[in-house]
């Protein structure tokens, strides 16, 4: 207990720096990191819509394909007729 009261007294409070937490420099750097981090989360949403987009078409251009194919087979067979 006695050395913990020791430490309170050898910590002198009006030593410590009024005003902001840290620097301007501190502030740019935190900034900087946060803005890495946002750019990297835009990047990768922006490459998750674009493959779901491509994905999309290829299903639509299979589709299509069957249908096309479906639809030759089936006007191949009536010309015979």
């Amino acid at each position: 207990m006695r050395l913990a009261l020791l430490a309170l007294e050898t910590y002198d409070l009006a030593r410590l720096p009024r005003g902001r937490a840290h620097t301007r420099y501190m502030g740019r750097i935190i900034g900087t990191i946060i803005s890495a981090i946002l750019a990297i989360w835009l990047i990768v949403t922006v490459a998750g819509g674009i493959f779901a987009t491509l994905k999309m078409f290829l299903v639509v251009a299979l589709i299509a394909m069957a249908v096309f194919i479906v639809v030759w087979f089936i006007a191949r067979g009536s010309r015979r007729s």
